[in-house]
This record gives structure tokens, sequence and C-alpha cells, in this order.
């Protein structure tokens, strides 16, 4: 006989639901990487709503009405930025500070996909070869400003009065961000390994000012999540240079590795997933007081263990949660939405292109 679930899942309960969000993503995409299936990140701006996808190099944005997230218009990077559109960005985090959008590809290598359909065979030479990483070794911030088409909605522009788009530069080989992991110790034996393989694999970006922490979905050490923090400054052309050393931070996530992650004012909430593309438990972390936690010493570090305050579903071949977004709930409570890679057909209106994604209570945090 079948055992029950609710007795025998080693997995934690998942936490109750506190509704649902409806995301339309009904533009023509013209031929271009069709987005509902494939979004990977999230950043919001008041009623503006931006998304990111794991296929190709555009933004997408919803606009907030009474009963959905509407109006969807596509931003392609290479129209902002100086960026290669030949190779997808694989755009895995994005993050709103102070009137900026940071966009962050994943600077994953990746294994080709191989075999057809009908055909149970695999071609090892083709299968050994790993993807070039640099259009993935996208770091990049872009200012916001006003959409005169659309009102009460913000929009990606090149420049903003004196405001410049910009990114760490890319070379042949990734950017300075690639560079200083290969140059880690920790970090470089990693850099040669495809991505959900172990490797390398950036997930989730959260900004204050010029500090800015990146999640590693992979690698995963031992049990240790890598959560990075370097210092990034703009020139004048408004080209990103990072300064300082590569700060590695070391997480108990239960042995999951980074999704995302999301300021929320002095705390960083963190979303936490398999780092492999195995189905598994995911949660949400709270570490309270980021802001004032900054790194000590590069050699030397403590080990951090963000509260688990939220355990989510996850889907069986379908329901990767992905992107995190906070939004205000009933009588100014907090709540934080959660977008899903590779939604459940339940959750997919093929009609409309609506998506519809859940809504948890973010927890009151305990004084103390």
């Amino acid at each position: 006989m079948p055992r029950s679930s609710a007795l025998h899942s080693p997995w934690a309960s998942t936490t109750t639901l506190a509704g649902t969000e409806l995301l339309v993503l009904n533009a023509d995409c013209a031929g271009a990487d069709d987005p509902t299936l494939d979004l990977s990140a999230a950043a919001r701006h008041g009623n503006t709503l931006f998304l990111g996808s794991d296929e190709g190099v555009c933004l997408e944005r919803l606009s907030r009405d009474p009963a959905a997230w509407v109006d969807h218009r596509r931003f392609p990077l290479d129209a902002i930025l100086d960026l290669d559109a030949s190779g997808e960005a694989d755009i895995e985090g994005l993050a709103e500070d102070d009137g900026w959008l940071w966009v962050l590809g994943s600077h994953a290598r990746t294994r080709p996909k191989v075999g057809k359909a009908g055909d149970d065979r695999i071609d090892l030479s083709v299968f050994a070869t790993l993807k070039d990483t640099r259009p993935r070794c996208l770091l990049a911030r872009v200012p916001l400003a006003p959409d005169p088409d659309a009102a009460d909605t913000m929009r990606p522009v090149r420049t903003n009065g004196d405001r410049r788009a910009g990114m760490v530069r890319q070379t042949k080989h990734g950017n300075r961000l690639a560079r200083m992991m290969n140059d880690s110790p920790l970090l470089k034996p990693f850099t040669r390994i495809a991505a959900k393989e172990g490797g390398v694999d950036l997930e989730g970006i959260a900004v204050a000012g010029n500090r800015v922490a990146i999640g590693m979905r992979g690698p995963v050490i031992q049990t240790y999540a890598v959560l990075l923090e370097v210092e990034i400054v703009a020139k004048a052309s408004g080209r990103l240079k990072i300064t300082g050393p590569l700060h590695k931070r070391l997480l108990e996530l239960d042995g999951l590795g980074i999704r995302d992650l999301k300021r929320d004012g002095a705390d960083l909430l963190i979303l936490a997933g398999p780092t492999t593309g195995l189905d598994g438990p995911c949660a949400v972390y709270r570490w309270t007081d980021w802001l004032g936690d900054p790194p000590q010493d590069n050699t030397v570090v403590r080990r951090h263990k963000p509260d688990r305050i939220i355990d989510l579903p996850f889907g069986r071949g379908d329901d990767h949660p992905e992107g995190l977004v906070l939004l205000e709930g009933i009588d100014g409570a907090r709540e934080l939405l959660v977008i899903c890679d590779s939604p459940a057909a339940s959750r997919v209106d093929p009609g409309t292109r609506g998506i519809t994604c859940d809504r948890f209570r973010l927890p009151v945090k305990q004084n103390g």
C-alpha cells in the first residue's frame, strides 16, 4: 500500500499561501524566445515589475492593475547596453536600488543539449564540449525613467540625465568577476565544470549603494552555499568597475544553493533550492541585518546561519522557484511573490499567456 506523504515525507510541510498573483506575458515575441516558461529573475519598482529569462537577452516589463500584472512590453538589452546579443545572457538576477535596475547573468558554462526525439544515442565528443561563458558574463545596471506612454510605469533606458547604463566590461573569456572567481583557490576548481553539475552558476543579486551581493546556485561546497560580495563603482561613462577583493561568505542553507536574493530594508532574503537540475525542497531564508554585517576578512570567515522562514511547494519536473518579489499585503503586512521557471501546466493559461504565481506572508521578525 502507498504510504501517506503527510506522515512519511522527509521535507517540512509547505507554508500556507496568502494568495496568488496573475502575470500576463502577451507581448508579441516576433520569433524571439518566449519567456513564458523560462522566467528566472524578478525585481519591482512601485507598480512596475521587471522579469528576466534564462533565454535570450531581453527584459520583460509588466504594470500592475487591480486584477493582474499586465501591459507586457519587451526591452532588448543590446539597445541599452553595448552588448553582443548573438548569445543568450541567461539572466538570473535582477535588483532595483535607488532608481537603478541591476542585471546579472549566470556566468556559467553549459553543456550542449544532445539527443533528438526518437534517437537514444549521444555523441560523446559533442557532449564533452562546454559552451563559452562570455555571453553569460553579464553584470550591469541601467537607469529607470518614467515611461511617457504608460502612466505610473518605469522603463529601462540608456541615459536619464547624468545617469548612464553600464556594465562590467566583457573580455574574450568573460569579465573581471569571472577572472576573480578563476583566481580564487576556493572557487577555481568549479569554474571548469558545467552549471547544474556543481560548476559556477550565479543566481540572485542584491545591492546597497556600492555593495553588491551575488548568490551562487553552484557550487555548494560540502554543505555550504556561497554568497559573493564585491564593491562596484561607476565611471563617468557608466562602465562599472569592481574595486577591492572578492569576498566569499559561507551560508548554512540545509545543503541548498542560492536561487535568488532580495533586500528587505537591512535584511537579506534568500531563495534556496537544489544546485542541480533535480527536483527537491525550496525555501526562503532571512539574514537579519545583513546590511550591518559586512565582510570582515577575506581569508578567515564566519559560518552564517540565516533563519528558514518559508517552505515552498515544488513540482516534479516543473514548478522550480526562481524569483522573489516583495509586495505590500493586507493591513500593511509584507508578502513575498514567488515566480517559477518551468511552471506547472495548472499555472499557465495558454490562451492569455497568463501565469499564476504564489504569494506568501512574510513572517514578522521575533525580537531578540
